[in-house]
């Protein structure tokens, strides 16, 4: 009997020691400073297998029968052949460039025939952990994937969960770790925007160098051509010579945070087959939190990183199908999931064969204690909440918008709206609002009801009743009361209104989720805030009524779109925004004193450069002619206070708005407008003070018919031109920043200092 133990013991560390033998992990460091890791190393086996060493220089391989490493390869050190088996692998650095560069036109190439054009169906799992000092965060997903021309990638989730929470919070859908395209201009990492080295502005951006060839692989090397540029990485890529297509990357960044990602691509498809992507806290200087507000939950790092955290995210795409009859989802949306309230069971999660998937060392009790203790479900919500511009509570949402604003009108303007979600209804809604005025000492009031026809389409016949102000030459867009803003700083300085009390019905309806209408007829019936009157065929109108009918349309083709339950989120905003208004007044319908017609549309288009700035260009134009009274005439968005100096005018800047344009000093019939600016990358002074400094233009031009027409008050007109220039300087404090601009041109007013705005800048970033 001891003799069989005594075999079955060796037998066992005999196992044992063959398992030891058969996996090997390791670091590569430098020969002259063993304190330096070296990164992006490749290891090469005698059966021709690669693998890389990540930005510590580690490494981990699992070798087969009669395998060791033949060969390590690095671009800065010399090549080193039949390396010791051994935990520290030491390398010695290059005395000259011996790496053969590879042409950019080489890199385009396979970059270009990297996928078929053909349309791919495919299911993925992924998983992302975000360990820190006080949990541990873990998101899972089941999705059926599509890759078609037509429709781009899309993906249906059949499950999401993460540890401790009920239901999906909007976030962990639409968050996606790294970009599925590696051959797109940016790649996006936890929203952090990366110059891609497989793009057309790599030959401005990268270098690429030859380090190892054999007759099936090339091993090509990628780096910055400018050291310490944080919006690209350093890398390696394994090219396949037999098909000319990538099968494997890895890029690493040591920066702000430290980041290794690695991806395998599919031979036959072209496509990513497994995703590994792990963030450390860095430098600092940026936040990385998965769910942002400083929530612990899901953090990574602070501005100033304080302690030890690591995101762990793993992808896996399988069971890839290619052809043409593929077709994509219904409607133009990336991302669908239907059962957001459905909580996920863990055994879900233990029938597939991945590993990783159902691999779960987190305890349930502490992560469900943590949530308990510090209310994460209520936080998450509120987070929620106000990405989207309401926070519901039971079966009403609350709309932040309308919770508190100023202007000098009415003073402080304290107001609530609430509106019906689907807890009350899917089908109906109930909406109203009120608000009052601490100076002008009156309630303003609302109430509007819906029913939804089609929940695809995302159409809806409403009937409304309002009974509010309105700035004058305002011109609204329909289709931009459901683009959410919290903020509007140039509400605060706005002191010319007229009152109206309206009543209609209106028809929104979505042909996509890029492109969304509006169709809304009502009448109101408006009167003055001030002495003003409107001369027509002799008679003057202080108070008139309208019957109008406005169409509006908002087209988004670069957008992408989430549907989450019964609500349409916006997933990746990509430039241009065209927005288009058709307005028509009648004369004697519902009692309609005038007949004038209105025709607006604008163009919005940012151009992001490599180095972080962005261009951006608004161009506008307004056309009205008939009977139009000044409160339905066009302005410039004028941002100055009728002050005379410029601290009295000092006030807050707005977004898009003529800073050195005083109120009520021109208003327009016909208008033009043109916005330039250009916004530097962030100027890192400390990781907590970094300033965005932006140069801005902007000009305008227009003309009004019949200005007689206009009683008791006195405007220009914009016919010779108006022209500003200015900058800004952004996040200096808490958020804050401070405005300067100048007025040049035609409108140049005699005395200096009236021509200069000098306001604060306040940009909120939750």
């Amino acid at each position: 009997m001891k003799i069989q133990h005594t075999l079955f013991f060796l037998f066992f560390l005999s196992v044992l020691s063959l398992h030891a033998q058969n996996t090997l992990e390791g670091r590569i460091i430098s020969a002259s400073d063993e304190y330096q890791p070296i990164a992006n190393a490749v290891l090469i086996t005698n059966q021709q297998r690669y693998f890389f060493s990540d930005l510590d220089g580690n490494f981990s391989i699992t070798l087969q029968e009669n395998e060791n490493i033949k060969f390590v390869v690095s671009r800065h050190h010399k090549l080193l052949k039949n390396p010791k088996e051994s935990s520290v692998i030491k390398m010695e650095a290059l005395d000259s460039e011996l790496s053969e560069q590879v042409p950019d036109d080489m890199i385009d190439e396979i970059a270009n025939q990297q996928v078929l054009s053909s349309n791919f169906n495919f299911k993925s799992l992924s998983k992302t952990e975000i360990i820190n000092s006080e949990t541990r965060f873990v998101l899972r997903k089941d999705m059926e994937s599509k890759l078609t021309r037509e429709g781009g990638l899309q993906q249906k989730y059949k499950a999401v969960s993460i540890k401790g929470l009920d239901g999906i919070a909007p976030k962990a859908i639409n968050r996606d770790m790294f970009s599925f395209n590696w051959f797109q201009t940016f790649i996006e990492i936890f929203d952090i925007k990366f110059v891609s080295p497989f793009n057309q502005l790599n030959a401005i951006n990268y270098q690429f160098y030859k380090i190892y060839e054999t007759q099936e692989f090339e091993v090509i090397s990628f780096e910055p051509l400018l050291d310490g540029f944080q919006r690209s990485f350093e890398g390696i890529l394994l090219l396949d010579k037999n098909t000319s297509k990538f099968k494997r990357i890895q890029a690493t960044l040591d920066a702000d945070f430290k980041l290794n990602l690695i991806t395998d691509f599919d031979l036959d498809s072209g496509l990513p087959m497994e995703t590994k992507l792990k963030l450390k806290p860095g430098s600092g200087g940026v936040k990385l939190s998965f769910f942002g507000a400083g929530l612990q939950f899901g953090r990574i790092q602070k501005k100033n990183p304080d302690e030890t955290a690591e995101l762990d995210y793993h992808l896996v795409n399988y069971d890839i199908t290619a052809g043409d009859s593929i077709r994509p989802f219904l409607r133009s949306l990336s991302k669908i999931y239907e059962d957001e309230d459905e909580t996920i069971p863990e055994k879900y999660w233990s029938q597939f064969d991945y590993a990783f998937i159902k691999d779960d060392r987190s305890n349930d009790l502490d992560i469900q204690k943590y949530v308990e203790n510090n209310n994460i479900k209520k936080k998450v919500k509120r987070i929620s909440a106000f990405d989207a511009g309401y926070f519901p509570i039971g079966i009403v949402d609350v709309d932040l918008t309308r919770l508190i604003k100023a202007n000098n009108y009415e003073g402080l303007r304290l107001g609530l709206g609430l509106e019906t979600n689907q807890a009350f209804s899917e089908r109906y809604r109930l909406g109203a609002f009120t608000a009052y005025g601490t100076q002008d000492g009156n309630f303003k009031y609302g109430f509007n009801t819906g029913l939804l026809l089609d929940s695809d389409s995302a159409t809806w016949l409403n009937a409304f009743y309002d009974n509010d102000i309105e700035e004058v030459g305002m011109n609204n867009y329909l289709t931009d009361q459901r683009v959410y803003t919290l903020f509007e700083p140039r509400l605060v300085n706005i002191t010319f209104f007229y009152k109206y009390e309206k009543y209609g019905l209106s028809l929104q309806h979505n042909f996509s989720p890029q492109l969304i209408t509006e169709f809304k007829v009502d009448r109101s019936s408006i009167s003055q805030t001030r002495d003003y009157a409107f001369l027509k065929d002799g008679e003057a109108f202080t108070n008139y009524n309208l019957a109008t009918a406005t169409f509006g349309l908002r087209w988004t083709p670069n957008y992408s779109y989430s549907k989450i339950g019964k609500r349409i989120y916006v997933n990746n905003a990509f430039s241009p925004v065209i927005s288009a208004q058709l307005s028509q007044s009648f004369e004697g319908p519902l009692e309609g004193d005038f007949s004038f017609t209105k025709l607006s549309a604008k163009l919005d288009y940012d151009f992001n450069h490599s180095w972080g700035s962005i261009s951006s260009i608004e161009l506008g134009g307004d056309l009205g002619f008939g009977d139009i009274p000044l409160m339905h005439s066009f302005h410039a968005f004028p941002n100055s206070p009728n002050k005379e100096s410029i601290f009295k005018r000092f006030s807050v800047a707005g977004v898009k708005s003529f800073e050195t344009m005083y109120f009520n000093e021109f208003f327009s019939t016909k208008l033009a407008t043109l916005h330039l600016k250009h916004k530097f990358a962030p100027f890192r002074i400390t990781n907590t003070l970094q300033p965005e400094l932006v140069l801005i233009s902007r000009h305008a031009i227009g003309d009004f018919e019949n200005p007689e027409q206009h009683q008791n008050i006195q405007f220009n007109t914009l016919s010779k031109g108006y022209n500003e220039a200015g900058l800004e300087f952004n996040k200096l404090f808490f958020g804050f920043g401070l405005s300067f601009a100048y007025r040049y041109g035609a409108y140049h007013l005699p005395q200096l200092e009236d021509n200069i705005s000098f306001k604060f800048t306040f940009y909120l970033k939750l």
